[in-house]
């Protein structure tokens, strides 16, 4: 059987750019990250494969917390697409992540994506 699990964490950063929508002071947002993986099996017993993937997506979630994301994403004018691409990257390298969906929270929404099978 294949499955999807889905997970959402919160954080507030921080970033300076240069545009209509945020002006160019430093400034913060809160950003909602909900990730999910694709899985095999029988979901009732994947208690733990979930904990694992549950524990990677908090690590970053904490790696980008009350942080400045022109230096940690290192871009010039960080979005929701780079930090939507850095949960990619660094989920994809340990787990079968398949979607990462940033919103920001008054602002856009991005989603990235990945075949597995490809």
């Amino acid at each position: 059987m294949n499955y999807r699990t889905r997970s959402t964490v919160f954080f507030d950063a921080g970033h300076t750019v240069n545009n209509e929508v945020c002006g160019d002071k430093p400034h913060g947002h809160r950003y909602t990250v909900t990730v999910t993986w694709a899985r095999e099996g029988y979901p009732a017993t994947d208690l733990e494969l979930w904990w694992t993937d549950a524990r990677k997506l908090e690590d970053l979630r904490k790696e980008l917390n009350h942080r400045e994301l022109n230096r940690m994403l290192g871009a010039s004018e960080p979005n929701v697409f780079g930090v939507a691409g850095f949960f990619m990257e660094r989920l994809a390298a340990v787990s079968n992540v398949i979607k990462v969906e940033v919103n920001e929270s008054d602002g856009p929404t991005a989603i990235v994506e990945r075949d597995i099978n490809a």
